[in-house]
């Protein structure tokens, strides 16, 4: 009997995960691996950001489902997850609409023997009053194009007024830090493209973090480097201040001063998908997340497992695996090999995080991290060209997990040739 492994989410976990499980069995007609995504196209999630400001271009870099499931031995179903029955062991998925809001596609009904869910995190607005209404949560590709878009129509505004454009980011993680920084180069940037009226001095950023810090979770060497950079950049930094509400004008804070903004991002936290607030068969903690055991599997279930960024998984310490790509990557690795030896009747192994460091790209600026590891005992601070050689490096890995290493090495050649003939920012 063939066995059916659907996984949704083609995310980092996802995809990876598909990726291998198809290159191993794509050939055997006993099993069938399926990757169900509501998008047509992937984007390594830590690079939304470069896609938001025009730095990449997803039609260079994004990789087609479709095409990347023919060659690596998995199916690719287009659609977004309603439900799921572990009982009938079926999931349900949306109708599909075309841009007229046609149905082009009904609801329909797909069967599993092993499921797999990977649908990643979103941003959490902790229910702050108009977040969802004013906010831009750079948290997927359809979201980082409505950045993309009213950025570029800010900017031929801006070329004529001469005015002032000020973006506001909630959340100084990773994300508010790296895309406050990649701002500032395309402003740097844009005058070679015919915005001969713009200049630095037009632009006004303010970062708002609730910590009293940047880059919270990471060390504090790494933290306040990064904070010298963005100073110098001209980013105001809010630090230590709470959002209480999100009008047109700007930003609301627990004091009633308003920091306003013309643009709003929010960056701050991370939650599971909103679809599983309708999971009623499934446990599903306060924040979303699917509750997992050691081993990825689904809590009361065989079945079904959960990984990356819309899992809980509570490691002997006490902490839940940490919302990072890092993590993620490698839970897509522990769950492959453990699906492999479920086919062998073998027992599963459990999930160990190894946590190697953090690294966030400054734009051109810098970058900054900490390593820690195999490296040697301990961690230790990197900046600059090392760090940005090894922040290229985790994306080299992310790809040697959808392609193998031969084929990612000549996929990164080849973006590398056509970014050589095309403009050097997204500018339309």
């Amino acid at each position: 009997m063939q066995q059916r492994i659907v996984i949704v989410g083609g995310g980092a976990a996802g995809l990876a995960l598909a990726s291998k499980l198809g290159r191993k069995f794509g050939n055997n007609s006993l099993v069938d691996i399926s990757l169900v995504d509501k998008n047509t196209v992937h984007i390594w999630k830590p690079k939304l950001h470069e896609v938001a400001v025009g730095v990449i271009d997803q039609s260079i870099e994004g990789l087609q489902y479709r095409d990347h499931g023919l060659k690596n031995g998995y199916r690719y179903i287009r659609g977004a997850i309603e439900q799921c029955d572990p009982i009938a062991k079926t999931i349900q998925l949306a109708p599909v609409f075309n841009d007229e809001g046609e149905q082009i596609i009904a609801e329909r009904h797909i069967a599993y023997d092993t499921l797999v869910l990977a649908l990643g995190g979103v941003s959490n607005s902790f229910n702050t009053p108009g977040a969802e209404k004013h906010c831009i949560f750079l948290d997927s590709l359809d979201s980082a194009n409505v950045f993309h878009h009213k950025l570029m129509d800010a900017l031929l505004q801006l070329n004529e007024t001469q005015d002032q454009l000020s973006i506001g980011i909630v959340g100084a993680g990773a994300t508010g830090v790296e895309l406050s920084a990649e701002l500032h180069h395309v402003i740097e940037s844009v005058k070679e493209y015919g915005y001969q009226n713009i200049s630095k001095d037009h632009l006004d950023i303010n970062l708002i973090e609730a910590s009293n810090k940047i880059l919270p979770q990471l060390p504090e060497q790494v933290s306040a480097r990064a904070q010298t950079v963005l100073s110098k950049l001209g980013v105001k930094l809010h630090l230590g201040v709470q959002v209480k509400e999100v009008t047109k004008e700007g930003f609301v804070t627990s004091t009633g001063d308003v920091i306003k903004a013309n643009i709003k991002v929010w960056a701050a936290g991370v939650k599971g998908p909103k679809v599983f607030e309708s999971f009623t068969q499934l446990p599903v903690t306060p924040r979303n997340q699917i509750d997992v055991d050691e081993c990825m599997r689904v809590k009361g279930l065989s079945d079904i497992y959960a990984l990356g960024d819309c899992a809980q998984l509570i490691l002997p310490s006490g902490k839940p695996v940490p919302p990072r790509a890092q993590a993620a990557a490698q839970m897509a690795d522990r769950l492959y090999a453990n699906l492999c030896l479920k086919m062998k009747s073998q027992p599963e192994k459990p999930f160990e995080y190894k946590d190697y460091g953090s690294l966030v790209s400054l734009s051109r600026f810098s970058a900054v991290g900490n390593l820690m590891g195999n490296l040697r005992s301990g961690d230790f601070f990197v900046e600059g060209h090392v760090a940005r050689l090894m922040y290229i490096s985790l994306y080299q890995r992310h790809l040697a997990s959808l392609y193998g290493w031969f084929s990612a090495s000549v996929y990164r050649i080849a973006q590398k040739l056509l970014r050589w003939q095309r403009p050097k920012l997204k500018l339309h």
